[in-house]
């Protein structure tokens, strides 16, 4: 009879307590809400009308009054929070100092534990948030990520990522301990095995990739690849791309390297620009350099404005220009088939313009005897000076001593003389300012005034003869 009376009394008691909750033991709180599922010693021991509540573990949300919608499950979880909504907090301690934070989710061990009035965060591992009070929007993911952090607005993803961050904000690190002793740097992202792992105070960094930007402290740096920048220190506005690009660059700025293994010669200088595999090699330093192309390298301790373009290109002093090794160039062409071939795209032109020398501009030589010129296939060749070809044999003189030659009577070429004021056949005066001469053809051409002064010469001559014979004749009849 004993037995039954208890057994009463106990059913009694939920149903006057408990009311519609489910409590696994008697309630401690006269007034545990409703729809809230109570499981744990001094569970909700505090609740008075919250609702919709699910707390399980030894104190889990034991000093919770008002808030609704939580979900406490741990030893401890919850333990502060008074008016909180809408939280999930998993493992012990889990979430132990919120107060009024909402929407937070916390999983693991100790997760979120100092976190007090922060709303809207994800806090996932052993010790995950530890130590935040007021966040709002975080995310951290693996043991111990954003352990110290106070800093907004921050996601943390693999182990230890992100563990010294401070007041840092704005950062996104992903990866085993990447941005490790981050404190109160800003708006980094690294991504990778110990990316970004020294960097403390340095600000809108990228670092992707397997110990990208390892060593770097400074800010306003962009690393991507495995080890790329790996132990650049104090350079900043640097852009390293491919994979152990940039390892040695140490401090140098404004630079960008793109390529497997692309460096900056031994590491100094700023402002050069260096793409291709392995592009950059060599003994050199420097500002304002450009190398592109596989192989691309300079080799001089004080090189500035130098440009090497091609694979293997090479460059060894400064304001210089390569273009490939042992190559052709073409502009206008894609077959080029010389050193440099250029095609201008219209006939007769070469497509080369000389701005500052001009045919007014002083000769700088006047005892050469050689000049450069073209040949039939367009080639610039070297030319003994006065040396000029003709193309035909009609275009040489010669044609002056062929039977049927036009020869003028010298009373036309008296009269042409007199109204053009220069021979026939010849230019003028003004043609030739207007027009210039073709050397070789002035030379046919005076060839062939004196080839018909010989003609003329001759038959004076005949006709001299002739008269000679004439006048010994008329002598010879006088006597």
């Amino acid at each position: 009879m004993r037995y039954i009376y208890l057994l009463v009394l106990v059913l009694v008691s939920h149903t006057l307590l408990a009311q519609n909750n489910y409590v696994a033991t008697t309630p401690v709180s006269a007034t545990p809400g409703s729809q809230n599922t109570l499981v744990g010693v001094m569970v909700g021991s505090s609740i008075s009308s919250g609702v919709q509540n699910a707390m399980v573990g030894f104190q889990a949300g034991t000093g919770l009054t008002t808030g609704a919608g939580n979900v406490f499950v741990g030893n401890l979880t919850g333990a502060s929070s008074t008016t909180a909504r809408d939280n999930s907090f998993i493992g012990t301690a889990a979430g132990y100092a919120n107060t009024m934070g909402n929407q937070n989710v916390f999983v693991g061990s100790s997760a979120g534990q100092g976190n007090k009035t922060g709303s809207a965060n994800v806090f996932v591992g052993y010790q995950s948030g530890l130590n935040s009070t007021s966040l709002v929007g975080s995310t951290f993911i693996g043991h111990q990520t954003g352990l110290n952090n106070t800093g907004l607005n921050n996601s943390f993803i693999g182990y230890r990522s992100g563990v010294s961050n401070t007041t840092g904000a704005r950062n996104s690190f992903m990866g085993y301990q990447a941005g490790l002793s981050n404190t109160v740097g800003y708006s980094n992202v690294f991504m990778g095995i110990q990316a970004g792992y020294t960097n403390q105070t340095g600000h809108n960094i990228v670092a992707l990739g397997d110990s990208a930007g390892f060593n770097n402290t400074a800010s306003n740096n962009t690393f991507v690849g495995t080890k790329a920048g790996l132990n650049n220190t104090t350079g900043t506005n640097n852009i390293i791309i491919g994979p152990n690009s940039g390892t040695a660059t140490i401090t140098g700025n404004d630079n960008i390297l793109m390529g497997l293994n692309s460096q900056t010669g031994v590491g100094q200088g700023d402002h050069n620009t260096i793409i291709g595999g392995e592009a950059g090699g060599g003994q050199w330093a420097g500002n304002s350099n450009t190398l592109i192309g596989h192989h691309a390298r300079a080799e001089s301790m004080t090189l500035h404005h130098a440009t090497a373009i091609g694979a293997e290109a090479t460059v060894t002093i400064s304001d210089a220009l390569v273009l490939g090794n042992q190559v052709n160039v073409g502009i206008g062409t894609s077959a080029p088939t010389d050193r440099l071939e250029v095609n201008s795209g219209a006939d007769h032109e070469s497509g080369v313009r000389l701005s500052r020398l001009t045919a007014s501009s002083p000769a700088q030589l006047t005892t050469t005897e050689k000049v450069l010129t073209v040949d039939e296939r367009g080639r610039i060749v070297l030319a003994q000076a006065g040396r000029f070809l003709v193309r035909t044999v009609a275009d040489w003189s010669d044609k002056v001593f062929s039977p049927g030659y036009p020869l003028l009577p010298l009373d036309e070429v008296e009269g042409y003389i007199q109204h053009n004021h220069h021979l026939p056949g010849l230019p003028s005066a003004k043609e030739v300012v207007e027009k210039g001469i073709d050397a070789a053809r002035m030379d046919a051409s005076l060839l062939a005034k004196i080839e018909e002064l010989t003609l003329y010469s001759i038959r004076q001559q005949k006709e001299i003869d002739e008269l000679k014979q004439l006048v010994n004749r008329l002598l010879r009849q006088k006597k």
